[in-house]
């Protein structure tokens, strides 16, 4: 991966096991930006027992105009649809079920309600978008997900790196694998743990840089989240990245 980095941290999972899933090629955004935005959900929304959720600090989404593209959620649902949360960040984001032009809008300190069609992709709908949190949860048929990270135009990273954390808490202990691809650069993840709940204390489990294959197996603790950090700093175009994560 060019240099960026993840994190993973997260709420109690389901019962579903399986191999990770299968490679999901970076796709461009731009076509899927036309589609239209639905009206948010304004009810509460309920999450089913047994779900686990996907935590994103720290993102910026980049502008699709620009030559930007949405981060991208695959996973295997055991329900009919996904809760997408946001906290803090000004500016349009969108919620997009992936085989679907249903969009729906995400304002801040919001959760809406997206129909499963193979997970979500989450973008800008205007000029970038710098996010506090954005968080996905549903009921897992698998404890895998793939991650496409967000492609940004040459510059974008330049000044300073482009980076976020991705957390899901592990059910229990066990081993985590995160299979990345590159698209070019040299984009970094670290992946951390530490006793759940707390900021520090944190365990360095495995680093891994470079534009080509990026592999990580470690174990994590009963009781400790996995966190990991793509990091990335480079001048010119950042291609997405494609991490496959599977867990206990």
């Amino acid at each position: 991966m060019a240099a960026a980095m993840i994190a993973m941290a997260a709420c109690t999972g389901g019962d579903g096991t399986g191999a990770p899933t299968s490679t999901v090629a970076p796709s461009s955004s731009t076509a899927l930006a036309t589609t239209t935005t639905a009206a948010p959900t304004t009810t509460a929304v309920v999450d089913p027992a047994g779900s686990v959720t996907l935590r994103v600090r720290g993102l910026t989404l980049p502008d699709l105009r620009a030559g930007g593209t949405g981060l991208r959620v695959v996973v295997r649902a055991a329900s009919d649809s996904l809760t997408v949360r946001r906290r803090g960040g000004g500016g349009g984001v969108s919620a997009c079920p992936l085989a679907s032009g249903d969009c729906v809008e995400i304002r801040p300190d919001a959760a809406v309600a997206v129909g499963f069609a193979g997970g979500v992709e989450l973008r800008a709908t205007g000029a970038e978008v710098a996010t506090d949190e954005l968080a996905v949860t549903y009921l897992p048929a698998a404890r895998t997900t793939t991650l496409v990270t967000p492609g940004r135009p040459a510059g974008a990273c330049a000044a300073r790196p482009c980076e976020a954390t991705y957390s899901l808490t592990p059910v229990g202990a066990g081993p985590i694998t995160v299979d990345g691809r590159g698209g070019g650069g040299r984009p970094r993840l670290v992946l951390t743990t530490s006793p759940a709940g707390t900021t520090g204390s944190n365990r360095t489990l495995a680093t891994v840089e470079g534009g080509g294959s990026l592999s990580i197996r470690a174990t994590v603790e009963a009781g400790w989240d996995a966190t990991m950090l793509h990091h990335q700093q480079e001048p010119g175009v950042i291609a997405p990245v494609t991490a496959e994560i599977s867990w206990p």
